[in-house]
């Protein structure tokens, strides 16, 4: 399966018919592995799509960090199909990790108005190009991420992450999470998934509902998450105050704790 890609038959390159899988090793361990090539698989069946061995892709990957000696790095795997009798084909990025965020993100809204529950937006496909556009659009103007809204209103998600609002309780110490509902069609996201999942380990409540853009005025703390750089605090958004991250320093560090993932 490793051929190189040719601009006449492969189909993420003239259809823009292919998924892919972005992740973030750590001391030389794939962070999340088996649960990015669940994702992928998941796509796969979807669509009625040739299968592939995790245990190649896996295997492949490790290779390849060990002839660039990388312990840290970023990992991107391409999946098309190419040639006459449409085999499928992987392609492998294997890079240095280096952070695209700031420690504390600054955050913009898109003028492309998407609609509501589309169901590609569930799968990470190679099909992006308004997410990209956008996103390149706003580091021009030294801008972190962009997030997208439906046409029913509602956030969707960033360019490459999903995000959260953290909401003080009236009980000291005590605090909420929201995040954007599955329903709304968005990538259900490995690390959201997690920290999902770390907030019921610590008894924090979080909901998962139709959010919509007056949440940033009341909010008082939003982050980001995604598999490659874990929870990443934003510091500013439109129309916003100043944000705080005290109580997503709280949930960045029991992230790290138990899957190891940092920026």
């Amino acid at each position: 399966m490793r051929r190189k890609i040719s601009p006449f038959t492969n189909t993420a390159f003239r259809y823009v018919l292919g998924l892919y899988e972005t992740m973030r090793a750590i001391n030389k361990e794939i962070i999340f592995f088996t649960e990015h090539f669940n994702r992928l698989w998941n796509a796969l069946n979807r669509f009625k799509l040739p299968l592939v061995d995790p245990r190649e892709i896996n295997f492949t990957i490790k290779e390849k960090m060990e002839k660039k000696n990388l312990d840290d790095a970023r990992i991107r795997v391409t999946y098309s199909l190419q040639g006459p009798d449409l085999k499928a084909l992987l392609n492998y990025e294997v890079l240095p990790f280096e952070p695209l965020f700031q420690k504390q993100a600054k955050i913009t809204f898109s003028k492309f108005i998407l609609k509501h529950n589309d169901e590609l937006r569930r799968f990470k496909t190679t099909s992006n190009f308004i997410y990209f556009l956008e996103f390149i659009n706003a580091r021009y103007r030294g801008i972190d991420e962009v997030i997208f809204f439906d046409d029913a209103g509602h956030i969707l998600e960033g360019s490459r992450t999903n995000i959260f609002f953290i909401f003080y309780g009236e009980k000291l110490g005590k605090f909420y999470i929201k995040t954007p509902s599955l329903d709304c069609g968005i990538l259900p996201g490995i690390a959201r998934e997690k920290v999902i999942k770390l907030c019921k380990e610590l008894r924090i409540r979080i909901f998962e509902e139709p959010l919509y853009q007056t949440i940033f005025n009341e909010a008082d703390e939003v982050f980001l998450t995604n598999s490659v750089h874990g929870i990443i605090p934003v510091r500013s958004a439109p129309g916003s105050r100043k944000l705080p991250s005290e109580k997503t320093e709280i949930i960045k560090q029991e992230f790290q704790k138990r899957y190891l993932l940092f920026y």
